[in-house]
């Protein structure tokens, strides 16, 4: 994707909902800048937060380190399952 973006007066900058969505940055996501040959590189910093057990990337999802805490997968997924049939907590008999 390019886009051309401007600076505001205090130097801010404002990425397009499309890179925000690609990325699922949301407000509070951390990023790393660097320059590199005369350009500006932007690099999502990963959450460290060792609760995050799912993380969602451009409508697929990725498992990400283990947390230590058990867990019940075949929940989770039902609980997913769920949800995106707009059932949430129930289950046919």
């Amino acid at each position: 994707m390019i886009a051309d973006l401007t600076l505001d007066s205090a130097g801010r900058i404002v990425l397009p909902s499309a890179v925000r969505r690609a990325l699922n940055l949301s407000a509070g996501s951390r990023l790393r800048l660097d320059v590199v040959a005369h350009r500006i590189e932007l690099t999502p910093v990963p959450d460290t937060d060792a609760g995050a057990s799912l993380q969602v990337v451009a409508g697929k999802r990725t498992v990400l380190r283990a947390s230590g805490k058990a867990s019940d997968a075949a929940a989770a997924v039902r609980a997913e399952r769920d949800a995106q049939a707009g059932r949430a907590g129930t289950r046919p008999a």
